[in-house]
């Protein structure tokens, strides 16, 4: 498997043209071999060839096949390829786990143990409680512990190849794509990984990232879990940040259409119930425009 990360955009662009090939009504065994093997060289290929599929789908422009007798049983190949992407999507999306969040839903659960937890949105994890551990596996996105304290019975949150297990604490442990990240609220956490382990106090942060865990440093809590309170909140964020934070909370693809809006930098706070607004305060603040092809897909221009 490939360690190589692609330009975002260059990816994109060949997701698209392997979801357009497959379903065109001309595919050979050959495009579906060679559509196979890109999306197996790296797990951002699997995920854009998806994306790209859903946006499809989403435009109105994927149309059942006209089946020919010559290509009759590629096309069903090409059909079982994307079945199995979908399926092996299963697991990635975490439709499976104990407890999930929908796109912009957030959820507060009570476990038995009297632990809180605020699931964040497009979040999910799996919990195990027995007599002698407490363990969390955060499959996707962000939740806030708050642990009740049982010093017989660890609690540990486990994110990828990261672990951070509670000292009697208020904590956020986040998971998204191969990065993780751990912010102390209250108490304090020891984070590990493979290789290294630190002990994190209140107002402290931790991000790791392709295996390494970085420095820990002071973070304003208040500001980095806005999002319990329904906000958000950017201080010099750049703006594909910022739009990757809000497309989180929103349904759809806020896509940057002219690499010099990048270096745009973002102050302000959101609120995650009035996200359309925000987008519209950053046409007003910034030389940019909004094209909205559908609700689903807003793409930003230079205006």
């Amino acid at each position: 498997m490939s360690d190589v990360k692609p330009d975002s955009a260059t990816l994109h662009a060949t997701a698209q043209r392997w979801v357009v090939l497959l379903t065109s009504g001309d595919v050979t065994p050959a495009d579906i071999t060679a559509a196979r093997t890109w999306c197996e060289e790296n797990p951002a290929h699997q995920q854009a060839f998806v994306e790209a599929r859903r946006l499809w789908q989403l435009s109105g422009h994927l149309r059942a096949p006209v089946v020919r007798r010559r290509t009759a049983w590629p096309w069903a190949t090409a059909a079982l390829l994307l079945v199995a992407l979908g399926l092996g999507l299963v697991r990635h999306q975490a439709w499976d786990a104990d407890y999930r969040t929908a796109l912009g839903e957030q959820r507060r659960i009570e476990l038995a143990d009297g632990s809180h937890v605020l699931l964040d949105s497009g979040s999910a994890m799996d919990v195990s409680l027995d007599d002698k551990h407490r363990e969390i596996v955060l499959r996707k996105g962000e939740a806030l512990f708050e642990v009740s304290h049982d010093p017989q019975r660890p609690f540990r949150v486990t994110a990828g190849d990261l672990s951070a297990t509670a000292l009697g604490t208020r904590y956020a442990v986040r998971l998204q794509g191969d990065a993780a990240q751990v912010t102390v609220a209250q108490g304090r956490v020891a984070v590990a990984d493979r290789h290294a382990s630190v002990t994190l106090g209140a107002g402290e942060q931790i991000s790791w990232q392709d295996g390494t865990l970085a420095a820990k440093h002071p973070v304003d809590t208040a500001k980095a879990l806005a999002w319990q309170n329904g906000r958000l909140v950017f201080e010099m964020t750049p703006l594909p940040e910022v739009l990757a934070e809000l497309q989180r909370y929103r349904p759809g693809y806020l896509l940057i259409g002219d690499d010099s809006l990048r270096a745009l930098k973002v102050n302000g706070t959101f609120r995650l119930d009035r996200l359309d607004d925000a987008l519209g305060t950053l046409e007003q603040a910034f030389p940019l425009k909004i094209q909205r092809y559908t609700d689903y897909l807003l793409v930003m221009q230079p205006r």
